[in-house]
């Protein structure tokens, strides 16, 4: 829960998927994905919908602030902690399933997703679900008696949540549970798992969840939407990094260092734990999850840190099961330079963890406040009960760091995170704004800074263009329109606005830094002077 109130609307896909999702509830249009007027055909629409939802339903409506558009992540991160803890408990009895939860709960990745409006936390429960299910039906020994039948073996539940994981964020799911099908034939050299999934019914049941809105969505746009969900979002990541996230292999195990700390300090003990006991059903259907889905985003081109999170919770189920059963292979010698390495690289990521909020405030306000030096402190106190559970690795000594954590995720997400004001472009230009305007609502411009969180935060109306844009909106309503100009673009606006022989003042001035686009910024902004 801390920082999602308190941290301003985030660039670039935060504030995209928000907006797009407000507009449904401004619109009533719940079949289109639009950012402003221009199309977002490159997911499909859960997301959307339990955004909007949540916009309406805890935030009265549209104007809802960004928390409502937030609370289907923390709720998907909430089920990703329960679901993971639920499933180590059933491997490893209460002290793993403990653990686990702990591990997942405490990821850096987790509580990054927990606190983001878009897709990855709702994608990795529903990832979770599935795979739960698929799990029940791998390791038992016999066929589920019917597609409804087996409880949690059902193959229908595999089913409905990856009917429900296509309508997320399309297939991913199928990627991570089909790598994981194929995986565990080839290693029991057995095909019984493909007899026990009931093919025809299983598909046309997750067919029946999302088909209806792709039928409606092609009805509405053509075949534009899947042109470019599978030829853009989907295809074009493979071959080449797209939007610049291009990485070659090994990107997503050297982050893997950062993004899962501090469950990091666990993960040699996991692996492991998982080669010993390779012959267990349990573990080696772990396995088999994890690494065909590693190995297939570390081949494809584009890369980012969230991609392999659906791989987490299992990870953090092996490192439960370390923790509570298979503490003895370290004591015996088994692996003990791999953990000890794991070990101090957990360190140093706790010493650079620690670093940050004092670090960032220097850097980008060149001051330092009590805040952020209470949560570097808490983050030096995380670091020595790091030191502790590596050497006594019990669940006491991971409870008591995780209440550390706890407090320094608390600290850094609703303290630290909303103060560094130069980040928050958008939020620090509404009062500048506010003071320009002469008119109740007048059109607002920007020239140079288009970033989504403008629109997120100014409203829908908001244009996003240059200077020449900038000049038209001013040209066409002198008394009322407001050009937000960025540094960049202010030569050629003052040029145009001399060659049209208007006269401005500047209301105000704003910098920050475009953490999106790496650079500084200076922004002002302008009204029409009146005689």
């Amino acid at each position: 829960m801390p920082g999602i109130f308190q941290i301003p609307a985030m660039d670039r896909d935060e504030s995209r998927y928000a907006q797009a999702s407000r507009q449904m509830l401004e619109t009533g249009d719940l079949v289109d994905i639009r950012f402003q007027d221009v199309p977002r055909h490159v997911k499909p629409i859960g997301t959307y919908w339990l955004q909007a939802a949540s916009a309406e339903i805890l935030g009265g409506g549209p104007e809802a602030g960004i928390w409502a558009y937030r609370m289907p992540s923390l709720l998907g991160a909430i089920a990703i902690v329960a679901m993971t803890a639920w499933l180590a408990a059933r491997l490893g009895g209460a002290t793993a399933g403990v653990a686990a939860g702990i591990v997942i709960a405490l990821a850096l990745i987790t509580s990054v997703e927990a606190r983001t409006a878009k897709t990855d936390a709702l994608l990795v429960a529903a990832i979770l679900a599935a795979q739960i299910a698929l799990h029940r039906i791998a390791t038992h020994p016999d066929r589920p008696e019917g597609f409804f039948g087996g409880g949690l073996r059902s193959p229908a539940a595999f089913w409905l949540f990856h009917g429900i994981g296509l309508l997320i964020k399309g297939p991913i799911i199928t990627l991570v549970a089909g790598t994981t099908i194929a995986a565990w034939c080839l290693w029991n050299r057995d095909r019984e798992l493909l007899r026990r999934m009931y093919w025809l019914p299983g598909i046309a049941l997750s067919l029946a969840v999302v088909a209806p809105w792709v039928i409606a969505i092609t009805m509405k746009v053509g075949p534009g939407f899947l042109e470019e969900a599978i030829g853009h979002a989907l295809l074009g990541k493979v071959a080449r990094g797209d939007d610049s996230h291009g990485a070659p292999p090994g990107y997503h195990t050297l982050f893997f260092l950062l993004v899962f700390w501090p469950g990091t300090a666990l993960a040699a003990g996991g692996a492991m734990l998982a080669w010993t006991r390779r012959v267990s059903p349990d573990v080696r259907f772990l396995i088999c999850w994890i690494v065909p889905t590693v190995v297939v985003f570390e081949a494809v081109a584009t890369k980012l840190p969230h991609y392999t999170f659906p791989t987490y919770p299992a990870i953090a189920v092996l490192a439960g099961l370390f923790l509570a059963t298979g503490t003895g292979l370290v004591a015996s010698g088994k692996g003990r330079t791999a953990h000890r390495v794991l070990g101090a690289i957990a360190v140093l990521v706790s010493l650079a963890v620690a670093a940050v909020p004092t670090a960032a405030k220097i850097h980008l306000t060149g001051t330092v406040t009590p805040g952020t030096i209470a949560a570097t402190g808490v983050g030096l106190v995380v670091v020595v009960l790091m030191v502790r559970f590596l050497k006594e690795l019990s669940l006491a000594r991971l409870v008591h760091l995780a209440v550390g954590v706890c407090v320094f995720y608390g600290l850094t997400f609703a303290v630290v995170a909303p103060s560094l004001d130069r980040l928050w472009i958008a939020r620090a230009l509404q009062p500048v704004i506010a003071s320009a305007g002469t008119c109740e609502t007048g059109p607002l411009v920007t020239a140079g800074f288009s970033e989504p969180s403008m629109v997120f935060v100014h409203g829908t109306k908001t244009r996003l263009s240059d200077a020449s844009g900038a000049l038209d909106t001013l040209a066409a309503n002198p008394l009322c329109a407001i050009a937000v100009v960025e540094r960049r673009q202010q030569a050629d606006f003052l040029a145009g606005v001399e060659a049209l022989g208007l006269k401005v003042e500047a209301a105000g001035e704003v910098q920050g830094l475009n953490y999106s686009r790496g650079h500084e910024i200076n922004i002002t902004v302008y009204r029409v002077a009146q005689p």
